[in-house]
């Protein structure tokens, strides 16, 4: 049932009867603005994510070129992990319906919320680090995004963005347990898609399938979530990233207003051989993936080179793909 101001309804007439706004607190609502209160010292952060195998350690290390905080416990991919402990409580218990733990609350959450951002930063008190910019790098991140713009209105959203092709033939984690279930379907209660059940098994046999959707999944989230916030919300695709690093450092600088340095990526940091590796997986699994990653592929600017052979040579195929990628 929709709402209507009453006045409408009572000078104009109305041919259905419209309920009026809900009355009573949101005590969801209440706890993450009071723990934003607790977090507003550390100013806003520089929030980065995308479908996992995007490339999204290269971003990280760029962003700590620009001198941004990117947390005091990061695993080898340079993800949060407090954070992630904290995203992962919010996707198996709320996501992706937010509206409940608005309404309802949940009194875990402060508390949860709290631990892990001072857990990230690395101090028991929220002192200003020195006015550095600070952040974190997390995929899932994408996934609780309403939760982390309420705790933080004025955040900056990185999100970066890979050729569907490429994550959907990068091996990663099946979705067998109810947190990956949601990061690939939003639901902890699908037990089969396509005829193909939620097992190690079906996972190894068709890996590129399930990660097709999760990519679309992820993006699709990812643009719909950032774009809500507007100039402080940037797409970034990967292979921008590669093609030209220093372009790519002074946009994000450009974006952060901060100065980009001229620190070099390390040798090795860029690797152009991580780009269209999907151009080298067999034809039949190609086909497989296809109706699944588009539209959305041509919806993030990617194009599907329906002109290759048999005959093509990787690196030939790779050259004309590359031209005709529109970054």
């Amino acid at each position: 049932m929709g709402y209507a101001p009453q006045d409408l309804i009572e000078n104009r007439g109305a041919a259905v009867a419209f309920s009026r706004f809900p009355t009573g607190t949101f005590e969801g609502a209440r706890q993450l603005d009071q723990a934003a209160l607790s977090l507003e010292p550390l100013g806003p952060p520089v929030v980065m994510f995308s479908a996992s195998h995007s490339g999204s350690r290269l971003l990280a290390q760029m962003l700590e070129r620009l001198g941004v905080f990117m947390g005091a416990d990061l695993n080898e991919s340079h993800d949060s992990l407090p954070v992630f402990d904290l995203v992962r409580y919010l996707v198996e218990w709320h996501a992706p319906d937010f509206q409940p733990l608005l309404q309802h609350g949940d009194d875990e959450l402060q508390g949860r919320v709290l631990t892990a951002f001072r857990d990230h930063i690395g101090s028991r008190s929220w002192e200003p680090r020195a006015a550095r910019p600070w952040g974190w790098k997390l995929p899932e991140t994408a996934n609780v995004m309403p939760v982390i713009a309420r705790l933080f209105p004025g955040a900056r959203y990185i999100h970066l963005i890979r050729d569907g092709r490429d994550v959907a033939f990068s091996p990663f984690v099946a979705p067998k347990a109810p947190f990956w279930r949601k990061i690939y379907f939003n639901s902890d209660h699908i037990t089969s898609w396509r005829g193909l059940r939620m097992t190690q098994r079906a996972y190894r046999s068709r890996g590129h399938l399930f990660n097709a959707a999760r990519w679309v999944n992820s993006v699709t989230l990812g643009r719909a979530h950032g774009a809500m916030a507007g100039e402080r919300y940037l797409e970034i695709s990967y292979e921008a990233v590669v093609a030209d690093p220093d372009a790519a450092l002074a946009r994000l600088a450009a974006f952060l207003q901060v100065e980009p340095g001229w620190a070099p990526l390390g040798e090795g940091e860029v690797r152009a051989s991580s780009v269209g590796k999907w151009l080298q997986a067999p034809r039949r699994e190609l086909a497989e993936v296809r109706p699944i990653l588009e539209p959305t592929l041509a919806a993030f600017g990617y194009r599907w080179d329906s002109a290759m052979t048999q005959s093509d040579t990787f690196g030939g195929a790779l050259r004309g793909w590359l031209n005709g990628l529109a970054l």
